[in-house]
């Protein structure tokens, strides 16, 4: 046995009795097999060169069960929902991975289009190389498929809402999305994954786990717009994979931003399998106090004559830690392909750190592909400036940090889902210290 080996044997296994708790019947069928998948594989390390910077190890000291909405009065908890403000917006809603059809709308959905939650027949064909990938095929049970058939178009973002309301300690959801987007379809759909808390302020103070995946498919000519928001609780850990398959002349852009949980782990793996596809990834990590933001983003040029761009920016406060991991990778045969990396990180405090890895692996020889990093802190000349016109220098900081973030947060095509993005942000920044602190 390896060392690595050895060592991912020693990680005891948190979710053994939840998935004992299922009974035999799913141990007996596919479940079984994704959850023995899981095991195999065991909970990563930060001996593995992926997960250096983000240790779990955390989560394998307390046994977490599944979620549940028993007790919850999910209606009067719709006022604490972020809905779109925007108006005939399709809605699925999820709490505690219980789909909610009261609060959910798909009454808009047009004729041929599919927007509903998985059903019980449902069943993943594979359960993919990563473990958290198993462990959702194992207890997934809040999923959603949306399907378009050949030229069809949804002009009304499709909103798909999986909120938590743990009343108690290490409770655990497993999303699961499905888009599939025939021949010259268009679509757009925003993911939120928030925290609820009533009037006494509970729910967002227990740690629990949200295992999300999600798979796109698109064929010849579609074109997707996929937003992702992630505010959850500040005791909430937050796995997502995505993975995206981008047919010949299609279009995928993917706006992912995350701003909550204590720790945060975003997988997007983008192929691009025939010519003409283009893929544009934009996101923000903004943390604050010991919060985690971990970003991990391939892009897969399979076919010539394609496109990607990346741009990706992080904003960290207090204590915390943002990494970015950013690979394209060009395979032979993949000639012309034009691709550009950039991330850059703002650093608010002197404790606060950021680690950045763009990386090209290029086996074609005509191509256009470059990448860069920046890790900085504010200018306190422009903060100089800013006060010297009156602003006070939390107002600065204020201004300067938006500024830095506008780039991105600009980018978003649901305006009142901007508003919000920049309200949390503004909410989730740890406030200057004082004069005496080791603001910068």
């Amino acid at each position: 046995m390896t060392a690595m080996k050895a060592e991912v044997a020693k990680v005891p296994n948190p979710f053994a009795d939840a998935f004992a708790a299922l009974g035999l019947s799913a141990q007996a069928d596919w479940r079984g097999a994704a959850f023995a998948a899981f095991e195999r594989r065991g909970i990563p390390t930060v001996q593995e060169e992926a997960w250096r910077y983000t240790n779990l190890a955390p989560l394998t000291k307390q046994a977490f069960r599944l979620a549940t909405a028993d007790g919850l009065d999910a209606v009067a908890l719709e006022r604490s929902i972020p809905f779109f403000d925007e108006s005939a917006t399709t809605r699925l809603v999820f709490i505690n991975g219980v789909f909610q059809a009261a609060l959910s709308d798909v009454s808009g959905v047009p004729a041929g289009v599919e927007a509903a939650p998985l059903d019980d027949s449902f069943q993943p064909t594979t359960f993919g190389e990563t473990p958290f990938r198993a462990l959702n095929a194992a207890f997934s049970r809040a999923g959603v498929r949306i399907r378009l058939p050949r030229g069809k178009a949804v002009a009304a973002p499709i909103g798909l809402f999986f909120v938590t309301a743990p009343t108690v300690d290490f409770t655990m959801t497993h999303p699961r999305i499905i888009i599939e987007l025939d021949e010259a379809a268009i679509a757009t759909v925003a993911e939120v994954h928030t925290v609820l808390c009533d009037e006494e302020g509970r729910f967002g103070a227990h740690p629990y786990l949200t295992n999300a995946v999600a798979d796109i498919h698109l064929g010849q000519s579609a074109n997707l717009t996929h937003i992702k928001l992630q505010t959850e609780g500040a005791q909430a850990y937050h796995i997502a994979d995505l993975q995206a398959v981008v047919g010949r002349g299609a279009s995928f852009t993917s706006h992912a931003h995350a701003l909550g949980g204590l720790l945060s782990r975003q997988e997007l793996h983008a192929r691009l399998t025939d010519e003409g596809g283009e893929c544009r990834l934009y996101g923000l990590q903004a943390v604050a106090g010991r919060q985690l933001a971990d970003t991990h983003v391939v892009v897969d040029h399979a076919a010539p004559d394609c496109a990607s761009e990346i741009l990706y920016k992080g904003v960290f406060d207090g204590q915390a830690r943002g990494v970015f991991d950013g690979r394209v990778l060009v395979r032979q045969g993949a000639q012309r392909v034009n691709s550009v990396t950039t991330n850059k990180n703002l650093l608010l405090s002197t404790t606060a750190r950021a680690d950045t890895k763009p990386q090209l692996e290029i086996f074609a020889d005509d191509v256009k592909c470059g990448h860069g990093a920046t890790v900085g802190q504010l200018n306190q000349d422009e903060i100089f400036y800013l006060r010297s016109r009156g602003l006070t220098a939390a107002e600065a900081r204020r201004l300067l940090t938006f500024g830095f973030a506008r780039e991105v947060s600009e980018k978003l095509p649901i305006p009142s889902l901007k508003v919000r993005l920049e309200g949390a942000l503004s909410t989730r920044l740890e406030p200057p210290p004082s004069p005496h602190g080791d603001s910068v």
